[in-house]
């Protein structure tokens, strides 16, 4: 006998429906077992919904009543044991939940004669994982327990703990004492709890306010030192050591020894010390004390900075004692606050500094003179043609392996003449790898016109050709904006230079065309490119000859790598000159390697790594040309974290807001600019 049921308009979960069809499954047996009349027969019934399973099985939970009622209805005519479970395949319900055409029904085994595991003997498993139910089913109903507890009186010093202002604390203290007093009717009778009527405090209620707040903090923090002062027979006897009389002493120990303290007729602790006899205020004679850490003692630390106008520690610290109030460590405390206040770090704190960075490999790599370089321009110098007066400026190239410069002249700043200031250096000293500058306007310019001529040219194919020659395009390694320091190999060759030339204009006048420049640069040049790279063993009589740039800018091949051979000292005596030339090549990077680069190995400055920029600090950006009052406000964006984990540049996000003829805010330009650490002030740190 088969039997189904049409799914309801309603929509029902499916949990509901497999279970409902459970409930038409028990209702064919009753049906059966009473027109029968067959009996000990053992009844079985399959089902392929576990959860199903799980309900009929169930004996600790409770459910929502659909599901309860026809669970009830299939417990009350079958047990948990006779439902075991079936696979979806092979359950034949599903031909009349599904439908059949009638030829598939004509040939469908599993409807006419059920499953085959049916026809065999062997006892099937009841499956009982099945019969266990999900913590997060919806149809189970939450056990909620509802307990009472009791909760003691918050202390006065956790509430205060969301105030950060002082004057506020205490005014929302007094307004809290005013409604008590009104309660307990000893108010003025303005105050009315159930109407609208409400006079502000005055400064008797904010004074009373104050001293509350003072003794809960005293009672919590020195509540052993009270104790000894209010057992002792005489508050204004000396403290210092036992008298003779037995009167209770603090303990050495207690930060409170030498402030010879006593408590006053409104129970708050105040400094005795050795100023009974002058002519100052109460207040400034025997201030309160207060402990060193406690919310109440920063806000009036904050307090007193703001109304000093966020002056240095020495006069903040002296309002506040003049005021009536002593810190315990009070000096740490103050410089603690003024370290993290924005306002003073906006205004005196120094800019972001981090440990030295390890030297670049092209500072320590053998390699031929000018194979890394560094450019920068320099000057005016000021020449003559004719009655007209010229700028002519300075471009400098500097090896940054072996500290050799060059020096080439340049009409302007601009991109064409540094772009042929580098061919000239070029085709005199070989070809270039790599060459760092800073972001002038003119080295920008110059990528620019590179980046564009390969775009122009098959830059594949003649990458394969200059490979072969082990050649590679010119690299530029652009510095951040405004960090001369990164670039302190070049900017300290300049000086060099300046020093050099001073000395030459000063003997040769001022009166100068192209020609004379051109020689004056020229005796620079030659004059730095001979001087000494160490100065350790120049006193030495048994030393050999100081090494100098000079000693290898004659001696660099057209190809950047050096030839691929091994020189020894024999080559000294061979015919062949360029072995001759390599063999000194050697020995010159020899002892560049033992006597120069070990000289590298100092941190003159910078030693200590220091805490990094990270996304979202708030800083101000470090402008020459500005007042610091003027400098731009900046979140951090992006870091750069070097090789070994340091951040040394950043961008940052910087919003420029102005204002239209009334005054409202017009759209802000919002710009992201890169600089380096040393040109930013931390105000405010950020999470991440």
């Amino acid at each position: 006998m088969a039997k189904s049921r049409v799914t309801p308009l309603k929509t029902i979960t499916i949990p509901r429906l497999e279970l409902a069809a459970a409930v038409v499954s028990v209702r064919i047996h009753k049906l059966l077992k009473g027109e029968l009349e067959y009996n000990n027969v053992e009844e079985v019934f399959w089902t392929d919904s576990k959860v199903v399973l799980g309900y009929i099985a169930n004996e600790a939970k409770r459910f929502h009543i659909y599901v309860a009622n026809r669970v009830e209805t299939i417990r009350d005519h079958t047990s948990p044991d006779q439902w075991k479970f079936v696979e979806t395949q092979y359950n034949p319900a599903d031909h009349a939940s599904r439908g059949m055409t009638a030829d598939e029904l004509c040939n469908s085994k599993i409807w006419w004669n059920g499953p085959e595991f049916l026809w065999q003997h062997s006892k099937m498993d009841s499956h009982s994982q099945y019969k266990v139910i999900n913590e997060n089913d919806p149809e189970v109903k939450k056990v909620v327990c509802h307990a009472v507890g009791t909760q003691q009186p918050t202390d006065i010093l956790e509430r205060l703990e969301y105030f950060s202002d002082w004057f506020k604390a205490k005014r929302a203290v007094a307004v809290c004492l005013k409604l008590l007093n009104s309660f307990r009717g000893k108010g003025d009778g303005t105050t009315k709890v159930k109407g609208n009527t409400y006079k502000p405090v005055n400064v008797a209620e904010v004074s009373e306010a104050e001293n509350v707040i003072i003794k809960q903090l005293q009672s919590k923090a020195f509540q052993k030192e009270i104790n000894v002062l209010k057992s002792s027979a005489n508050h204004n006897s000396l403290i210092k050591g036992d008298n003779g009389k037995g009167t209770k002493v603090i303990d050495k120990t207690s930060s409170l020894y030498k402030l010879d303290p006593y408590i006053d007729k409104n129970g708050i602790m105040r400094v005795g010390g050795r100023l009974r006899l002058s002519n100052l205020t109460d207040e400034s004679k025997h201030p309160v004390i207060l402990p060193k850490t406690s919310h109440i003692t920063q806000l009036i630390i904050c307090h007193h900075h703001k109304r000093t106008n966020h002056q240095g520690r020495g006069i903040t610290l002296n309002e506040i004692r003049s005021c009536g109030y002593w810190i315990v460590g009070g000096s740490s405390l103050v410089s603690r606050h003024i370290s993290k206040c924005i306002i003073c770090r906006k205004v005196r704190s120094t800019t972001q500094g981090q440990k030295m960075a390890d030297l670049p490999i092209d500072r320590l790599e053998p390699s031929p003179p000018f194979t890394y370089s560094a450019v920068d321009f320099f000057g005016p110098f000021y020449v003559k043609e004719g009655r007209k007066e010229l700028k002519r400026y300075g471009v400098l190239f500097t090896c940054m392996a072996c500290r050799a410069v060059h020096i080439e002249t340049a009409n302007s700043m601009d991109t064409s003449s540094f772009l042929s200031a580098y061919r000239r250096f070029v085709g005199r000293r070989g070809p270039v790898r790599q060459l760092r500058c800073d972001q002038g306007t003119n080295f920008v310019g110059a990528k620019s016109e590179y980046e564009k001529c390969l775009k122009e040219l098959n830059n594949n194919k003649v990458r394969q050709e200059l490979m072969k020659d082990q050649c590679d395009w010119i690299v530029f390694n652009m510095n951040v904006p405004n960090s001369s320091h990164m670039g302190g190999v070049w900017e300290r060759q300049i000086r060099t230079v300046r020093n050099v030339l001073s000395v030459l204009l000063d003997q040769h006048g001022t009166q100068l065309d192209d020609q004379d420049l051109r020689t004056f640069l020229v005796e620079a040049e030659n004059i730095v490119n001979g001087r000494p790279l160490t100065v350790d063993h120049l006193n030495s009589p048994e030393s050999l000859t100081p090494l100098t740039p000079s000693n290898l800018l004659t001696m660099k091949t057209k190809v950047v790598l050096p030839p691929p051979s091994i020189f020894i000292k024999k080559d000294l005596y061979c015919i062949k000159r360029w072995r001759r030339a390599q063999y000194l090549a050697n020995q010159f990077w020899s002892r560049w390697k033992k006597e120069y680069v070990q000289f590298l190995q100092l941190r003159n400055k910078w030693t200590t790594p220091k805490r990094n920029l990270s996304v979202n600090d708030i800083v101000i950006i470090k402008d020459q040309n500005l007042a610091r009052n003027q400098w731009k406000l900046g979140r951090v964006t992006e870091v750069s974290p070097d090789h070994d984990g340091l951040v040394r540049k950043v961008k940052v996000l910087v919003s420029d807001c102005n204002l239209d003829n009334q005054g409202r805010h017009i759209k802000a330009n919002r710009t992201i600019i890169e600089r380096p650490i040393h040109s930013l002030v931390l105000l405010l740190e950020g999470n991440a």
